[in-house]
């Protein structure tokens, strides 16, 4: 008789070798053959998900790190103004003071220009008769008060400091803001372009895969010489490399725009069929006031800044008068004193205070402020000469925004014309291969030059986006934009 622990051990071991026999059925089944294994490495970390320009836009308003770092330093200049301002408050000291001192004194002096002033303890009192070691308690109380009344405009001229010193921060908050949204819009359209190449190459490729059937089909009927087959074999295959590199290029100006946003981490795509077509008739973008672009307001902000300077500098040599005054109280438990000690020396036993006013004149100060307001002159006009350059640089750009939105435009209305022309070709050519009038080379040609002719439309409309993006960096607000990528949507009213 068989134990039941015995039977569910015999149990057991059949299970085992039932599934492990099933295993190596399969190992050996496929061997010799690939099967498809999902890669865990390469997945998406989270979904794809498609944004278009506007949010793309507004994602990289809010994530990129430049951002929060200009406001971070805004913070701190706004910080510093409040700082600026308790200069207005008076100084108020108070002090207690409790110790254990031996009351071995004779006549001397402390110069307060050697370095032993700050570790030797000042003393008073009459002069000792001996020595001894025994400890005195002493206390001291104190209240000091000081208050700068009269500064020459001293403390205005800070203030003004620091709040030339937030504007800064503040233009460049703005045109950090500016130069995040034109960079992700920029990569944005970077990344249409190149999802219309892989449209154009797929479509490439499937006139390529019906061609090359097509061809097998008359080499197979005798109607064509037998090495045409292996010509198209090539023909296809170079297409196909083409769509790859494509998405490969795809891939890559996502990975562009992602860190643009700033969300590098994430897998992301774009709505692109709004940008592909051109966009509506748009009236001339007028002359811009340019001194009002980010760029030129920071670099004036900074102009302003270096001035403030100069006004500190300049009322830091001024008289200032201060008023002081003082209440304080000490005690010892030197019994020898005529006024008595209050418990023995801990608790105050004479009271003082002190009223009174301070008039200061920093003269030799001024050699060193006057080279500080030289050299402060001098960083304004550093600071004049890059407003200048910047302004130079936003002509510039002003007059190459308008240049390529002219010419694009141009192009871009003759680019339908080229696609319809080469559509026409690549179907009267594919008849005439069929019927045996012309050879492979002229219909590979022909699939080739509709390939590139919408790759060319597809560049040649987003490229008048670019351009329109061009002018309103220039214009330094890109809602104009985003306005007509709305209309282009179908968001908004048939009208800019």
């Amino acid at each position: 008789m068989v134990l039941p622990s015995v039977r569910i051990r015999l149990a057991i071991a059949l299970i085992f070798v039932t599934l492990f026999s099933l295993a190596s059925r399969q190992l050996s089944l496929a061997a010799g053959r690939e099967t498809a294994v999902p890669d865990i490495q390469f997945q998406p970390i989270s979904p794809t998900k498609a944004v278009t320009i506007r949010e793309a836009v507004a994602i990289a308003l809010r994530n990129y790190p430049s951002i929060a770092q200009k406001q971070f330093k805004l913070q701190a200049a706004k910080a510093n103004i409040f700082l600026a301002k308790t200069q207005y408050l008076p100084n108020l000291n108070i002090d207690f003071q409790e110790s254990a001192v031996t009351p071995n004194r004779v006549a001397s002096v402390v110069m307060n220009n050697v370095s032993g002033f700050d570790t030797v303890p000042v003393d008073s009192g009459p002069s000792a008769n001996h020595n001894t070691g025994k400890m005195l308690a002493n206390n001291l109380q104190g209240l000091n008060f000081n208050w700068l009344l009269i500064d020459q405009g001293l403390r205005k001229a800070n203030d003004k400091f620091a709040y030339a010193d937030a504007r800064v921060a503040r233009a460049d908050i703005n045109l950090t803001k500016l130069d995040v949204a034109f960079a992700a819009a920029d990569a944005f359209l970077d990344a249409a372009i190149a999802k219309q190449v892989v449209l154009a190459k797929q479509a490439e490729l499937d006139h390529m895969e019906a061609a090359n059937l097509k061809a097998k089909t008359l080499v197979a009927q005798g109607l064509r010489p037998g090495v045409e087959a292996a010509e198209w074999d090539f023909e296809v295959a170079e297409a196909r490399i083409g769509l790859i590199e494509s998405k490969r290029d795809t891939r890559l100006a996502l990975v562009e725009l992602a860190e643009k946003m700033g969300v590098a981490s994430r897998d992301i795509d774009v709505v692109s069929h709004p940008l592909i077509s051109r966009p509506l008739a748009i009236h001339p973008f007028g002359p811009f006031d340019l001194t009002s672009h980010p760029l030129a307001l920071s670099k004036l902000a900074e102009v302003d800044r270096w001035r403030a300077k100069q006004v500190v500098l300049d009322k830091a040599y001024r008289p200032h008068l201060w008023l002081n005054a003082s209440v304080w109280g000490r005690g010892s438990g030197d019994n020898s004193n005529p006024i008595p000690s209050v418990a023995g020396g801990i608790l105050p036993q004479v009271f003082n205070y002190m009223i009174g006013g301070t008039y200061s004149f920093p003269f030799f100060e001024y050699f060193p402020l006057k080279a500080q307001k030289q050299m402060a002159h001098s960083n304004e006009l550093a600071a004049r000469a890059d407003f200048d350059l910047a302004m130079q640089i936003l002509e510039k750009k002003d007059t190459k925004a308008r240049i390529l939105l002219d010419e694009n435009r141009q192009i871009a209305n003759q680019t339908p014309i080229l696609v319809e022309a080469a559509r026409v070709k690549e179907i009267k050519v594919l008849k005439r291969y069929s019927t045996g009038l012309t050879n492979m080379v002229t219909l590979a040609e022909a699939e080739k030059a509709l390939a590139k002719a919408e790759v060319k439309d597809a560049i040649a409309q987003v490229e008048v986006w670019r351009a329109i993006l061009s002018i309103a960096y220039v214009q330094g607000d890109l809602r104009p934009l985003l306005q007509l990528v709305t209309i282009a949507e179908g968001n908004m009213p048939n009208q800019y």
